[in-house]
């Protein structure tokens, strides 16, 4: 006779603005959960530790307005965050510093000012950085240096007047950067006569140097 091992649900509850429930029910051995587009305004995130497998989370598309990455931070092998539009207006990314399999944060369509990338230099396999759509009027990207595989970092409609992108220099598989016309981009002088990485191209007659 066949056995057949049964796996364990968890049910993830969460919250709407107007305190409906939203209740999703996935296989603990899961590696993919997607909750997007449910109008979800908070949920608490230490459900997810219980699954050891998740590889994908998106929460895109919601009411979130805040959220706490301590407990995504130990899903480690976590590949791809997706937090798009939200109304997120602050996140602290400390805790993805240890999540050396991520290649893809999405942070789009939010409501952020500021972001401080310092800990996704220890993200060695970061490949795309979302955040355009936001309110981010100045940003370091100089935690970008080690991120070597970085290929896609977009920063569109964002109230940035000037852009420092020195340290994308150094992103040498970097194909694809977005910024509006409007913002002014500097540069360390050093780069001017150096190799530039393939998404940079269209931006180098843009580059004030200094």
């Amino acid at each position: 006779m066949e056995v057949f091992d049964m796996v364990e649900e968890i049910t993830i509850w969460a919250d709407t603005k107007k305190s409906a429930k939203v209740v999703e029910n996935f296989p603990a051995n899961t590696t993919s959960i997607d909750l997007s587009d449910r109008r979800i305004a908070s949920l608490d995130p230490e459900i997810f530790k219980e699954f050891p497998k998740l590889e994908v989370l998106t929460l895109s598309g919601n009411e979130i307005s805040s959220i706490d990455l301590t407990y995504i931070g130990e899903a480690e092998n976590l590949v791809e965050l997706s937090l798009n539009a939200n109304e997120i207006d602050i996140i602290d990314l400390s805790p993805l510093s240890g999540l050396e399999n991520l290649t893809h944060l999405g942070l789009s369509f939010n409501r952020l000012k500021t972001v401080n990338l310092g800990p996704l230099s220890k993200c060695k396999s970061l490949k795309a950085l979302h955040l355009y759509d936001n309110k981010i009027d100045s940003i370091d990207l100089m935690p970008l240096v080690k991120c070597k595989k970085l290929r896609n970092l977009t920063l569109q409609n964002n109230p940035l007047k000037t852009l420092d992108i020195t340290a994308l220099f150094r992103c040498k598989t970097l194909v694809q950067f977005g910024i509006d016309d409007e913002v002014k981009l500097t540069a360390d002088k050093k780069y001017k006569d150096k190799k530039i990485p393939y998404g940079l191209k269209g931006f180098k007659s843009r580059i004030e140097w200094i």
